[in-house]
């Protein structure tokens, strides 16, 4: 009898540890589950946002200078998003998520004075005199450019492989500036100027507003960033939005379409899944979709008749990638053998 006794606790510790181990892995496989749900949500918002930038990059290269000059069409971007998110904000609860205190509203500004007040200013401005293809190749510095702002900023260890890939990224923009342009191009080498600075201003962005997108609503941080971008961008813009040919002629219904489409659709839409995403993957994990825009850009733009092909962006293009995998390359250790 003594023996049963002894026997049946342990019996019942066995099970109830074995129950517990069993219940902890379920939990661990359902986590596992949940942070690639997460994931694949937040890939499918930066590759709708890609395919939204390629037709959105042609439509406003359409608008320009014809039918709204580069800092009205910026202005009045900016003004759809900051009076679009503002009202949505109306309908938020009141809830610490949708409440940021003064600081965190600060520097949710600061990021849209950079990834939409400059980003905007400098690219449509770049566009306007540059071909479409080209902003698509120099876009895909955005992720060489948000690494060498972490080694600048968060002091990550820089190493000859960083180094290597920055000046073959560098050289890709380069190449694919001073090469000769097809199409609508006035200034190609002043205009992919431009562009770049546009890049760095939203990979400084990507950088800046991430945990802001963790803390708070994605709709709360569009308002702030929108308002910022709009008093921003005011002065540039106002005159060349009240002077467009597209408010005081008779435009195409075609034109029409393509201005909602970009105030819509891209300020509205594309932005806010933007931001959204960041609270699945991180920046470096957006940044590397840019590399698919040449692609699906380059699709439209040719089926649309702005540029034609040529392969200087293709040779472009593989520099800048090149130099992406370099980036990403990490340094041999040395191990060292203890001696006998």
């Amino acid at each position: 009898m003594k023996n049963i006794r002894q026997i049946l606790p342990h019996s019942y510790r066995l099970l109830k540890d074995k129950k517990k181990t069993h219940n902890l892995k379920i939990s661990y496989e359902l986590k596992n589950i949940n942070m690639k749900t997460r994931e694949i949500i937040g890939n499918l918002m930066v590759l709708g946002t890609i395919l939204i930038y390629s037709f959105n990059t042609n439509f406003m290269k359409v608008l320009m200078p014809e039918w709204i000059g580069p800092l009205g069409l910026v202005l009045a971007r900016c003004l759809m998003c900051a009076v679009g998110f503002w009202i949505i904000g109306l309908f938020l609860p009141r809830t610490p998520e949708n409440s940021p205190g003064r600081r965190d509203i600060g520097m949710m500004m600061l990021g849209g004075v950079l990834g939409i007040g400059a980003n905007l200013l400098l690219y449509l401005t770049g566009l306007n005199i540059t071909g479409p293809v080209d902003t698509f190749v120099i876009r895909t510095l955005q992720p060489i450019i948000v690494l060498l702002l972490a080694v600048l900023i968060l002091h990550v260890k820089f190493t000859k492989y960083k180094m290597i890939g920055i000046i073959l990224g560098l050289g890709g923009a380069l190449y694919v500036s001073i090469m000769p342009h097809s199409g609508n191009v006035k200034d190609s080498f002043t205009g992919d100027i431009l562009v770049f600075a546009s890049t760095v201003a939203k990979s400084l962005f990507l950088v800046l507003i991430k945990p802001y997108t963790q803390k708070y609503n994605a709709f709360v941080v569009m308002k702030w960033m929108g308002l910022a971008a709009f008093i921003v961008t005011f002065p540039f813009g106002i005159r060349q939005l009240l002077q467009a040919s597209l408010f005081h002629t008779t435009a195409p219904v075609a034109i029409w379409l393509e201005f909602g489409f970009i105030l819509l659709i891209t300020t509205m839409g594309a932005y806010y899944l933007s931001v959204k995403a960041l609270n699945y993957i991180t920046p470096f994990v957006e940044s590397a979709y840019i590399y698919l825009l040449p692609v699906t850009g380059a699709i439209v733009t040719i089926g649309m008749g702005l540029q034609k092909f040529s392969w200087h962006d293709p040779i472009a293009l593989a520099l800048i990638v090149i130099g992406f995998i370099f980036i990403n390359k990490k340094t041999p250790t040395t191990s060292q053998t203890a001696k006998p």
